[in-house]
């Protein structure tokens, strides 16, 4: 896989540098700067590119060295900002994972190479993130060199009006979007926080400036980063978590005439990198999860089977009517065990070789779920309100599976219906390259609680639930290359289930 999005890269490298300077363009901070360099900036986006590719296969980060200097340069040179340096980077990395998403399918056939493509990912964000700390860190090396040398000759009068001069120059370069800046003197007194620093906080610039820092943010014992600097010389490299944003925070000391004058933290918004980590490490501990699952439901079903031929064979013998209701109940039992046993092989990813793929339009397995539900429907005053396009739809994978898919939607509208409302509305259009089945009913909706963890395995706001539905849906969605997503319906007030399945071209 890796030598395959090597070879992906590298062929879409111009074009991907091409985009990446379009998106900067149609950016009214940036569009100036770009489109006087375009040419060069295009230039350097291929060679990061090409870089990029060939990190994907060597895993090797050292090798972005060429095209630190290379960024560096135009950087430190001055004829380009440093937050447009880093805009560029960003926004090429993203570009990068967009293409690499979209093309997913070309890329995973199987669980495995699922989970090397998501590592792929991560190694994509770590390569773009250290290119752009490198970048960083010696830019602001090189502005605290330029400072001291510009103030070491200058008399004592002077520095008073040199330093406010000096912070007013410092508030114009870093006014970024992207990377915050803190800035203290060694009296532990705020004098620069830029608005990406502000709006990371949640704080007003002029609510901060000029006074404590432990009295302006208030941080907890263990978060005084930029703190421990002045107070006990020690800088460092620290993830933290501000207002549910993943950040790295990088802190270093001023030194004015050989004294230390304060401090500085720079902070990075790493959500996404972090993002990709925490799914790839949660991936890999299903699927160890799965495997065990697999082979305990198949362990769980052998002895099922000959408890269940035994009943059968009893009752067949010819028993008394009260016997006879006892066996009724320990084979309907038995079934439901059988039923969440195939739940948990369908989330363990287990392949039933007596399932078959193929071609199939996905409103025949729709309609047959309608139908299924329609005395249910009449019995209890529900309305089923369809809005179905015009159009045939066929879909790849196994229909039994997408039948247990929408049933399972469909089921959980009507057990909301139990609450409050009376209407399921069934939505079906297609896209260019998918068919969308939106499912909506007026009941109570979804609470905050419920969103976050409606499709984790065994969460269930039912007495008698198992909490294997959604979960098993999920799977269901994703293993034929789709998804599915839920919230509160505009419309109806109650909650709104949208699958997204590819279509299949004859």
């Amino acid at each position: 896989m890796k030598n395959r999005i090597r070879m992906y890269l590298t062929h879409l490298a111009s074009s991907i540098a091409i985009k990446t300077c379009s998106c900067l363009s149609d950016d009214s901070d940036y569009s100036e700067l770009i489109l006087e360099q375009r040419e060069n900036t295009e230039a350097l986006l291929v060679q990061l590119i090409h870089r990029l590719a060939d990190i994907v296969e060597t895993e090797d980060i050292t090798s972005l060295d060429q095209e630190y200097n290379n960024f560096s340069h135009g950087c430190f040179s001055g004829d380009v900002q440093l937050t447009c340096v880093l805009k560029s980077i960003r926004t090429c990395r993203d570009i990068i994972v967009e293409h690499l998403n979209r093309d997913y399918a070309k890329f995973v056939q199987s669980d495995l190479e699922q989970k090397d493509f998501l590592a792929i990912l991560l190694i994509v964000y770590r390569a773009a993130d250290h290119l752009m700390e490198q970048i960083e860190h010696a830019f602001h090396q090189l502005t605290q060199k330029q400072a001291h040398e510009r103030t070491s000759s200058l008399t004592w009068e002077d520095q008073d009006s040199h330093v406010v001069a000096e912070q007013e120059l410092v508030q114009l370069v870093l006014q970024s979007n992207d990377i915050a800046v803190l800035m203290i003197n060694r009296d532990m007194i705020v004098i620069e926080a830029n608005y990406a620093l502000t709006q990371l906080l949640g704080v007003e610039r002029e609510q901060v400036i000029g006074k404590n820092i432990d009295a302006a943010f208030r941080p907890h014992d263990s978060e005084r980063f930029i703190q421990w600097v002045v107070e006990k010389g020690q800088s460092g490299h620290y993830v933290n978590e501000y207002n549910g944003k993943w950040t790295t925070v990088s802190t270093s000391p001023i030194h004015y005439k050989d004294e230390l004058w304060g401090a500085i933290a720079v902070l990075r918004n790493v959500t996404e990198s972090k993002r990709y980590e925490e799914e790839l490490s949660k991936r890999e501990a299903l699927a160890a999860v799965g495997q065990l699952a697999a082979g305990m439901a198949h362990e769980i079903r052998n002895p099922l089977t000959s408890i269940k031929g035994f009943i059968q064979l009893l009752r067949e013998q010819g028993t008394s009517s009260r016997n006879d209701s006892y066996f009724s109940v320990i084979l309907t039992e038995i079934e439901r065990i059988d039923g969440l046993l195939n739940d948990v092989l369908v989330l363990a990813r287990y392949r039933d070789d007596n399932i078959v793929s193929e071609r199939f339009l996905v409103l025949d397995e729709l309609n047959g779920v309608l139908r299924l539900l329609e005395p249910e429907a009449n019995r209890r005053g529900i309305n089923l309100e369809l809005r179905i396009a015009h159009g045939e739809w066929y879909v790849y994978g196994q229909r039994p599976r997408i039948k247990q898919a929408i049933l399972n939607i469909m089921k959980n509208s009507f057990e909301a219906l139990l609450a409050r409302g009376n209407l399921v509305l069934v939505t079906v259009f297609s896209s260019i390259n998918e068919v969308v089945i939106t499912v909506e009913d007026n009941g109570p909706g979804l609470s905050d609680v419920s969103k976050q963890n409606l499709f984790v395995p065994f969460y269930t706001t039912k007495q008698e639930g198992t909490g294997l539905g959604l979960s098993t849906t999920q799977r269901i969605i994703v293993d034929h290359g789709g998804e599915i997503f839920a919230d509160n319906s505009p419309k109806l007030q109650g909650a709104r289930f949208e699958i997204r399945l590819p279509l299949a071209r004859p």
